[in-house]
């Protein structure tokens, strides 16, 4: 009877999870699309507090105090740390990409991952139709250049390259929820899908990036599949688990350091850069007439974003690189803990190769583009303390099996 109880309130905090979840996901998705163009002053402000505050706020609270209430005490410590320090971030940068973000996370903890994805890709991939068939036919703007000798359309986005990145993310989605059920037509649907993106946004990074996704989840399947080579279906796992905690900060520290070592003296790295779309220029510059704070600070970025015209505009400084933008932005301790974070994240799921590719890949892309907390792109966040369904031989998983926050929970109630 209790058992039957249990069940009954855990299916109704979840409707009322998802009753505020998909809203808030709307909303931020809406807000960076040129939809927000029309609002008015009095409507973009309604937007900017639903979005940013009583959605994810009223998430939160359900989570803390409805859902996780019975480990509340163990983990509140350590929310409460990093709650205190994205505020100080957002008081210091006036941007709230950081804050929402650690939203999400704890709003997710104890609810099924898998679920969320779903119900993000649902939501998600229902905007993005809406949005490319409104700006394709005048009902919103759809911003138009002419860079690199082709025509890009960016399909109700700010800048092509944002809907390839949207596409992107997508796209990981899909291949972890369902690569290991696909037919050969699937993924040829997929494949057709990526060119399709291309041919509109010319976006060479992200489709380099999206046909490496496709072709690392199509060897997965063969391998794991294959039942004719033992050792290497036992290797692959194995390899991928040994690297998982070393993508993100190796791929960080890279583009820092080609970033940091760039000058027009060296034409190996004049010669990348030029291959970046003078990422690193510009990152160089940034740490020049930027600089980097512990806390982040207010920064006016000015880029192409809502610009159809062909020539870069005056002021140009927007740094594309993930990590360097929040360094820039957030400032170290941030940029630290979210790199530190996510490696937590892909060696605590090492055992979940297709999770330990997608973060792979997400630490490949976001030496290229801007939306590695940026909610509206990336909920892979979630899986923090998001509730896993594992099939462990024995009743108790190990520790790379377990939720974060069971271990965070054990560890503070041990006093580690």
């Amino acid at each position: 009877m209790t058992g039957s109880i249990d069940r009954a309130r855990k299916k109704r905090t979840e409707l009322v999870f998802f009753a505020l979840f998909i809203p808030w996901i709307t909303l931020c998705i809406i807000s960076e699309t040129t939809l927000s163009y029309s609002f008015s002053k009095a409507a973009d402000y309604i937007v900017w507090l639903l979005k940013s505050l009583i959605l994810p706020v009223s998430l939160v609270l359900l989570n803390l105090f409805v859902i996780s209430r019975t480990d509340l005490r163990r983990k509140l410590l350590v929310l409460i740390s990093i709650v205190l320090l994205t505020a100080q971030c957002f008081m210091l940068t006036y941007s709230d990409d950081l804050l929402l973000c650690i939203c999400l996370m704890i709003a997710a903890m104890n609810i099924d991952f898998k679920k969320i994805l779903k119900v993000y890709l649902f939501t998600s991939l229902t905007l993005v139709i809406l949005m490319t068939v409104a700006a394709s036919t005048g009902m919103i703007s759809n911003i138009v250049s002419h860079r690199y000798g082709a025509t890009r359309y960016a399909l109700g986005t700010f800048w092509c390259t944002d809907y390839s990145s949207r596409v992107f993310f997508l796209l990981l989605i899909v291949l972890y929820l369902y690569s290991a059920k696909m037919k050969l037509l699937h993924w040829l649907a997929l494949a057709s899908a990526v060119l399709l993106v291309y041919h509109f946004t010319v976006g060479k990074m992200d489709l380099i990036c999206m046909m490496t996704a496709l072709l690392l989840f199509f060897l997965h399947e063969l391998i794991v599949n294959s039942k004719k080579s033992f050792a290497l279906r036992t290797k692959w796992p194995r390899i991928w688990g040994k690297l998982a905690p070393f993508f993100t900060p190796v791929f960080a520290v890279l583009i820092t350091c080609l970033t940091l070592l760039y000058s027009l003296k060296s034409e190996i790295l004049l010669d990348l850069n030029t291959i970046l779309s003078d990422r690193l220029l510009y990152g160089n510059r940034a740490f020049s007439e930027i600089g980097i704070t512990p806390f982040g600070k207010y920064v006016e970025w000015i880029g192409m974003g809502g610009i159809s015209d062909d020539v870069l505009p005056e002021g140009y400084n927007f740094v594309d690189a993930s990590y360097l933008n929040i360094l820039f932005s957030f400032g170290i301790i941030a940029a630290i803990l979210m790199i530190v974070l996510l490696s937590y994240i892909a060696y605590h799921h090492r055992r979940d190769t297709r999770l330990v590719i997608v973060i792979a890949l997400i630490s490949i892309q976001c030496i290229l583009a801007h939306h590695f907390i940026d909610i509206a792109y990336n909920p892979f966040w979630v899986v923090f303390l998001a509730k896993r369904e594992y099939n462990a031989p024995s009743s108790q998983p190990s520790d790379a099996e377990q939720p974060a926050s069971a271990i965070i929970g054990t560890n503070l109630q041990k006093g580690e």
